[in-house]
């Protein structure tokens, strides 16, 4: 009975003597991204199918003519346009549409485009929208830097350094027991500010820094 007792003691003095220390911590990156990116809506009202098939092939021929830009897209829809008056309806022509996505890390080559094609709307008279200019992380920037893994790696030497930190002011000796990367990465775009490059062009977003976080949990335990 006096030798069970005893380790038992024995179990429960080890226990007191591990401490464990579990806090999160916030590491942050900020990039500036390298592409500037909008959103083309095209569209034709009220007129003959024939009529809205040609202009809206006129744009995708503009289109397919740009170069050193990303474009993406030419989804286009041509549906009946119709009319409601006291209760009956007809069909008033066709209304066409047609829409892309534009990118370019050369701002005035995107501004061109813009401009170029809000002429050949006017000439074709086309409604044409431009919406969501804004910088954006290109593929390439994104696997070079855009990712956390450079912040995982930040966070586990810190954590390596801190519980030596620790181990030497507690009189203890400290070790990283886990760390949880489950609170992935999250990025925050600055707002963007407009900025007009010449009198006969179009805004451009500052190209503003966005801020990639990540926020492990670190559990520490001390002998």
């Amino acid at each position: 009975m006096q030798k069970l007792f005893f380790v038992l003691i024995f179990i429960i003095t080890f226990a007191a003597a591990q401490t464990e220390i579990t806090f999160s911590k916030t590491f942050v990156k900020k990039i500036k991204p390298d592409t500037l990116s909008t959103s083309i809506n095209i569209r034709s009202q009220k007129l003959s199918q024939e009529e809205t098939i040609e202009r809206l092939t006129k744009i995708s021929d503009f289109t397919d003519a740009s170069k050193h830009l990303d474009i993406k897209g030419g989804i286009y829809s041509i549906n009946p346009h119709m009319v409601y008056d006291n209760g009956k309806s007809y069909q008033d022509g066709y209304d066409g549409s047609i829409s892309y996505s534009v990118s370019s890390k050369d701002p005035k080559e995107l501004n061109k485009f813009i401009r170029d094609i809000q002429r050949l709307g006017d000439k074709e008279k086309l409604m044409v929208s431009i919406a969501s200019v804004s910088w954006q992380m290109s593929e390439e920037q994104q696997a070079k830097q855009g990712d956390s893994d450079s912040l995982r790696l930040d966070a586990i030497l810190w954590a390596r350094e801190y519980a030596k930190s620790l181990s030497s002011k507690i009189g203890k000796g400290c070790k990283v027991l886990r760390i949880d990367f489950r609170n992935s990465q999250t990025v925050f775009p600055e707002n963007s500010k407009m900025l007009a490059v010449s009198s006969n062009s179009a805004p451009i977003p500052v190209q503003d820094e966005q801020t990639i976080q990540i926020t492990p949990s670190f559990t520490l335990v001390c002998r």
